[in-house]
């Protein structure tokens, strides 16, 4: 398996990184979070991948982090979510966030998920609920609880009007300070859009 890359960035697009290593060009399938968070084109770069091999492709998938990468390989394994549904959603939300959500048994909150219905939203809990906390502490973020409900409603919010993590997340942490820890998620999304 190729469990990690590091070579010069010669492309990138919102979901595509071409890393070149040795003289050959690997292309590496990103979320748009882990897209955004690359360095310019002609830097090295640094992923960590995970190798899907299908009867008719090989595709790479890459990651900025291993909690990024763990969160991945455990939704893949839940019935009804492959590799490109599993990149599309850690594309909506940021893995901190879906932990939340997972480990609050939240499943209206991930429904409102781009790609996620309310039968995926249910397997989700179920396949991760228990595996919620110890994915969280990969990245040592501390309890996957810290958000509160209103906070990740409006940036669940945020993500049904098509803003993506970090831009969302960072929009209604600004408007929580603004508002005080205590303003409504209605509030929060009025707010928060003001930062974007």
């Amino acid at each position: 398996m190729i469990e990690r890359l590091r070579g010069i960035l010669v492309q990138r697009t919102p979901l595509l990184a071409v890393v070149e290593c040795g003289g050959v060009g690997f292309g590496v399938n990103v979320s748009a979070r882990t897209g955004e968070l690359l360095p310019n084109e002609g830097l090295e770069v640094s992923l960590l991948t995970h190798l899907v091999v299908r009867e008719d492709a090989l595709t790479l998938f890459g990651f900025i982090d291993e909690q990024e990468k763990e969160l991945f390989l455990n939704m893949i394994e839940v019935n009804g979510i492959g590799p490109k549904m599993a990149q599309r959603i850690l594309s909506s939300i940021a893995p901190q966030d879906l932990l939340v959500l997972i480990a609050q048994e939240n499943t209206e909150g991930l429904s409102k998920i781009k790609g996620i219905g309310k039968k995926t939203s249910e397997q989700l809990v179920l396949a991760l609920k228990d595996k919620a906390l110890s994915i969280s502490a990969i990245a040592g973020a501390g309890s996957v609880v810290a958000l509160p409900h209103a906070v990740q409603e409006a940036i669940l919010a945020l993500h049904t009007l098509g803003v993506k993590d970090p831009s969302a997340k960072k929009a209604v942490e600004k408007a929580a300070e603004v508002l005080g820890a205590n303003a409504d998620s209605g509030k929060l999304i009025a707010e928060s859009l003001k930062y974007i």
